[in-house]
């Protein structure tokens, strides 16, 4: 089987593509840059796990459903989405205009849907399928510190949840990994441990949400 990551070069993307790898699938790495994309793909084959890649802008929604399109025509048995693009730009409020809020909108929720509809109606319907968000903190404790970040990540959590009870029926799980703190801010917020959650969840599919870490008080960004 096949799983497709999208934002997936580096930090926790790439580690959930080695994860997912080390428990037998095969990994199509998706981001916008080739050249970091290549290196990643290197990376995965060094640790004998089957590999490939494929530049996409996912707010380019057409190239999007095109990319993934192409991809089954190449490997029919995909089965797997993990989209983990987010733009985390750090505002309050006030400080950002409206269209930026769009632009930041259109990448963090509007992508993630226009992605996990094209791979519903493109896939195999007879193979059991899964897609994972990467969600944060801030869509459940909304910062001053990340008024759009928190907005935007409040509307996917939304949509995680209601996507998941739609398709339920289809054998295709929906889960959202909410991480609770900042990448690389300490030992225990390292990307290759963060990215187990995704696995345990896909695993287990007995919960839309998985935490981590699991239990948090206070927003990240405080």
């Amino acid at each position: 089987m096949t799983t497709i990551v999208i934002g997936a070069d580096s930090g926790v993307g790439l580690e959930v593509a080695k994860s997912y790898g080390q428990h037998g699938q095969k990994i199509i790495l998706v981001s916008r840059d080739q050249k970091k994309l290549n290196a990643a793909t290197k990376e995965l084959r060094k640790e004998h796990i089957a590999a490939a890649n494929y530049a996409c802008d996912v707010n380019d929604f057409a190239g999007t459903d095109k990319m993934i399109q192409e991809l089954i025509m190449r490997d029919g048995k995909i089965n797997n989405l993990v989209f983990n693009v987010g733009n985390k730009h750090l505002d309050n409020a006030l400080s950002s205009t409206v269209g930026l809020i769009g632009d930041i909108f259109e990448t963090n929720v509007l992508s993630a849907i226009n992605a996990a509809k094209s791979f519903i109606e493109s896939t195999n319907p007879n193979l059991p399928r899964s897609i994972i968000f990467t969600g944060g903190g801030a869509g459940i404790r909304p910062s001053d510190k990340a008024s759009t970040l928190s907005l935007t990540k409040a509307a996917l959590r939304s949509y995680a949840y209601t996507l998941h009870k739609e398709v339920a029926t289809d054998d295709i799980f929906v889960g959202l990994v909410t991480i609770q703190g900042i990448i690389g801010s300490s030992d225990k917020m390292a990307p290759d441990k963060v990215a187990q959650t995704y696995w345990d969840l896909l695993e287990k599919r007995d919960q839309v949400e998985a935490f981590y870490p699991e239990h948090v008080s206070h927003s990240e960004f405080e």
